[in-house]
């Protein structure tokens, strides 16, 4: 049974070389896997095969993903060009030996994922294949592709078990609420009589000491028709108004007073 070997590199990736041994009755599909696979791509939105001429121009296209296109093309009948939309042919259904049409034939290999990567392919020998080896295969393998680094999610909340034991939080179950004061003891408190008579004390000190002071009272001097003093002198100050002693004989001085201002 013969086998085709092609060679595969990849653009912007110098030292990237990769030999496929694949049977012609396999399909572009079996090629897409081993390439994902000795590439190590990953993410995989969709893939596509590009047939070439010797000019590099596109003459088929294989995808990996049911897709449509609108392709332009003469129709003899209507003697114009007109616009079709076309499914693609899908790589499970498509056969390696219904596509090869030259010995050196070319295809271009698009890979879209979190990146899009395109690779050159080249048929560059037809072999018979050896006995008890499986297909397709890697034949030779040099260099890597340079891929960007996958950052963790900044979207991700760590979950509880993915908390150390050690750092778990603690549950802490609320305790019972605190007794209300019983009023009632204060009922049971007794008084200090001595200690009231004390403060009552001290109480009329405060009051004495903030008293108003005394105040003085003019000497009135009454004439009689003895000519002698009826009041009080001068100099003698009167401390308060009970020194009079009894108001009834307040009045009857204030009386005769009058009685000999009337006959003077």
């Amino acid at each position: 049974m013969l086998i085709y070997r092609f060679r595969v590199t990849a653009n912007d990736h110098d030292d990237f070389l990769r030999e496929i041994e694949i049977q012609p009755n396999q399909t572009f599909l079996d090629f897409h896997h081993l390439l994902v696979e000795t590439a190590e791509l990953r993410n995989s939105i969709g893939a596509i095969f590009f047939m070439t001429d010797k000019k590099n121009k596109v003459r088929h296209e294989i995808t990996h993903k049911t897709t449509k296109k609108q392709v332009r093309r003469f129709d003899d009948d209507l003697g114009e060009v007109v616009i079709e939309t076309v499914t693609m042919p899908l790589m499970k259904n498509s056969k390696l030996k219904n596509y090869i049409e030259d010995p050196h034939q070319t295809m271009n290999y698009e890979f879209h994922g979190k990146e899009t990567f395109t690779m050159h392919i080249e048929l560059f020998k037809i072999l018979q294949s050896e006995n008890m080896i499986s297909y397709p295969r890697l034949a030779r393998k040099t260099g890597e592709l340079r891929k960007i680094a996958e950052l963790p999610s900044v979207h991700h909340i760590p979950d509880a078990d993915d908390i150390p034991p050690l750092v778990k939080p603690l549950k802490v179950k609320p305790g019972p609420l605190p007794k209300p004061v019983e009023t009632s003891k204060l009922d049971a408190i007794e008084e200090d009589l001595d200690e009231i008579k004390t403060i009552d004390a001290e109480l009329a000190d405060i009051l004495e000491e903030e008293a108003p002071q005394k105040f003085e009272v003019e000497s009135q001097v009454a004439t009689t028709e003895d000519g002698e003093e009826s009041g009080y002198g001068e100099d003698e100050k009167i401390e308060h108004i009970e020194e009079f002693g009894d108001l009834d004989q307040i009045d009857e001085r204030y009386s005769n007073y009058r009685e000999g201002s009337d006959d003077y």
